[in-house]
């Protein structure tokens, strides 16, 4: 974007007359726009019968953005294909898992699989590249949008067939097959390819592995759309940039494969405004896509306000949407864009709040668009420069995967674990980054390294982790991790597999709560004890706990008296294990850093260790065999930065008050409803260029960004 935080939104000007465009150009002057994404739900204006372009009426309008300074994030509108195509190749639509073709009239009614959708839409992307290869506007290629959003999987014959050629490649022999997915169980066993079929409507209990396999494939279908249309692009346009977006943690695509063949990473964020946790989901956000981009991304999809599918659609409160734009920069974005400029006037989305609502400029919404547009137009000299974290979090799509495909040991949200160990951190004012399980992934800046729950995982990556703890890495190894293999198959001999020789510990027994105990803890109340910034942010079951017993006076029931909780007082929920030293480690290389006490769920393992730390070659590895609340989680986080010397952002923030170093800009977020006054800050200010000199005070739900070389 030249040097400039790029603002803006999804731009259809399809759905309005001359009249409402020319006064958007004028509106969007005022508000700084600076890029918006047009024709993204436009197949049917672009070619409105098979093979007739009608490209004129959007070059008409790019030409009327370029000479306002607008740039083009274009859309190739392959996001929902016309009624034509739905009549004229029914086979196109999709099939859910009950054998029900779904119907026209919605969105993204397409099949993965369809020879005939695929071909339509590379035409299109390459017919638009010919067409607007050299206009000035465009400086960058969206492709299609939200990919798996209501169509992740496709059960049609196009699909089997595909599945069956897909497992062919992959195993090579049905034999192969038949080993990775435990076939002699339950009289599975397949004498050919051809007999698989997909797991759709059955009995009861699917088969893990191919659960596992299936998962996998639709993520391989919907990324060889992507690709096929980057092909038809990148023939044509090589200079232009590409992207898709993503949408967070989105369970069915695998966004580490699908950042490798994008320029630039950019996402669609929607917290639930009413909910004070969503501070924290916004910063989970914006570190997943920072370290997905390599570290800077696009914001390419927010609600200036309300949405229009929840049960209940609570606007933003004002200062919020800012707010949380500007939380977005300080997490790695170079950029802020909404859905969508302009609120439509009818249709699915009526009531999804746009830049410029229906109250038209003379409005709250509209005030707050040019607001952020001139706070962003400040921001430009903070992206030179990208966030420095020493603590990494561990996650794997495949992992998540194969602990939703698995029948057991208990049911699983996917990326709870992910996100309350990220949450841990936010709120202890602890920058992290995300990174996958990939022994090719470089890991030499960190000092702490967290893997929440990995469930599945390799040889080779256990090995790997082994040697950068040899090395001086410390690691946490949260259960249950290394359980299961990359074919789901269980760990014998140690429920931790292949981590036991990592951790020294071997876990006997999984030891878990009832049915009836399990809750999101996510979004639970916040614990003001713990969760020092979203506790205090106002927005208008039963439980049984794992009691630990930790050594009066040591280095974690210290870190426990600093939340007013002596020791002992660590306490899990729903999971414990019964675990021993593994075979040939050195006691005296382990220290036993809590133990369970006679009560809740794991009542009958009093006296066995529930946490370890290992003394491994120059680092330290430290295992976890309860799923601890927040209070826990906290203090055990608090131990671990002490132990490798780490420090947060700014240690005296005051409660509410968020605090991102980006490169040498410092952001310094008030997330509350009371003004808050900040001692010991230098340096100058962005937004409002002043010079601070040790005293600042900050407005509720406001941003200072403070220079600091």
């Amino acid at each position: 974007m030249d040097g400039e935080v790029a603002y803006g939104g999804d731009y259809n000007p399809e759905q309005w007359d001359a009249e409402t465009v020319a006064e958007d150009l004028r509106l969007m002057a005022q508000a700084k726009v600076n890029l918006v994404t047009p024709a993204v739900f436009a197949w049917t204006n672009l070619e409105p019968e098979e093979g007739q372009y009608d490209f004129d009426w959007l070059e008409e309008v790019l030409d009327k953005l370029h000479q306002t300074g607008v740039k083009v994030d274009l859309a190739t509108g392959t996001a929902s294909p016309p009624a034509w195509m739905a009549q004229k190749y029914p086979e196109t639509l999709p099939v859910n898992e009950h054998g029900v073709r779904l119907g026209f009239g919605s969105r993204q009614q397409y099949c993965p699989n369809s020879p005939k959708f695929k071909e339509r839409a590379r035409a299109l992307a390459k017919a638009m590249a010919e067409r607007f290869a050299s206009h000035p506007a465009v400086r960058m290629w969206h492709i299609s949008n939200e990919y798996g959003c209501h169509i992740s999987a496709c059960y049609c014959d196009n699909c089997l067939t595909a599945f069956r050629g897909w497992l062919q490649d992959k195993y090579g022999q049905i034999d192969a097959l038949n080993q990775a997915w435990g076939t002699n169980f339950w009289s599975q066993a397949y004498r050919s390819f051809d007999q698989v079929g997909l797991p759709a409507s059955l009995p009861t209990f699917h088969n893990p592995g191919q659960m596992l396999d299936w998962r996998r494939f639709c993520d391989f279908s919907l990324r060889q759309l992507m690709l096929a249309e980057a092909e038809e692009l990148r023939a044509v346009t090589p200079r232009l940039p590409l992207t898709t977006n993503f949408m967070a943690l989105f369970p069915a695509l695998d966004y580490w494969e699908w950042a490798k063949h994008l320029d630039i990473i950019s996402d669609d964020s929607y917290p639930e405004p009413a909910s004070r946790a969503s501070a924290a989901q916004v910063a989970f956000e914006g570190d997943l896509m920072r370290s997905l981009g390599r570290g800077r991304f696009l914001l390419m999809e927010q609600a200036p306000a309300g949405v229009q599918w929840r049960l209940v659609n609570s606007p933003k409160r004002p200062g919020v949407h800012p707010l949380w734009s500007l939380s977005r920069i300080a997490h790695g974005a170079d950029g802020i864009c909404q859905f969508q400029w302009r609120q439509s006037l009818g249709g699915a989305e009526t009531f999804h709040s746009g830049m410029v609502p229906h109250a038209g400029e003379n409005s709250r919404i509209f005030k707050e668009t040019v607001h952020l547009g001139e706070m962003l137009a400040k921001l430009a000299p903070a992206l030179t420069d990208t966030c420095e974290t020493k603590v990494a979090i561990v996650l794997d799509w495949e992992s998540e995967w194969a602990r939703l495909s698995a029948i057991g040991p208990r049911q699983y949200v996917f990326g709870d674990s992910i996100r309350a160990w990220h949450r841990t951190f936010f709120e202890a004012g602890y920058q992290v980054d995300f990174v996958p399980a990939d022994v090719a992934h470089d890991l030499s800046g960190y000092q702490l390294l967290v893997l929440p729950q990995l469930f599945a995982v390799s040889d080779q990556y256990a090995a790997h982790l082994k040697q950068l703890a040899e090395a001086g890495l410390h690691i946490l190894v949260a259960s249950p991790s290394g359980t299961v293999n990359e074919h789901l198959q269980a760990s014998l001999g140690s429920a931790a597999g292949p981590l036991t020789d990592l951790t020294g510990v071997r876990v006997v027994e999984h030891w878990t709560g009832s049915e009836a105990l399990l809750r999101d803890r996510l979004y639970a109340d916040p614990h003001p004890l713990v969760d020092r910034i979203t506790s205090v942010i106002n927005a208008p079951g039963e439980t049984e706990t794992v009691d630990l017993d930790v050594e009066v006076g040591s280095p974690l029931a210290r870190a426990l008296e600093q939340f007013g909780k002596p020791a002992p007082a660590l306490r899990g929920t729903v999971w414990a294990e019964l675990a021993e030293l593994a075979s040939g480690v050195d006691e005296a290389d382990v220290q036993v850093l809590a133990t369970y006490l006679p009560s809740g769920v794991a009542s009958d393992l009093a006296g066995q260790f529930a946490i370890t730390s290992r003394k491994l070659g120059e680092g330290v590895v430290t295992y976890l065999g309860v799923d601890l609340d927040p209070v826990g989680r906290a203090a055990l986080g608090k131990y671990l930065c002490a132990k490798a010397r780490l420090q947060p952002t700014w240690a005296d923030a005051p409660a509410g008050v968020e605090a991102v170093r980006r490169g040498s800009y410092l952001f310094l977020l008030n997330h509350t409803d009371q003004a808050k006054e900040l001692a010991g800050i230098n340096g100058q200010e962005l937004l409002s260029d002043a010079e601070v000199t040790g005293h600042l005070v900050l407005a509720p739900r406001s941003v200072a960004v403070v220079a600091q070389n």
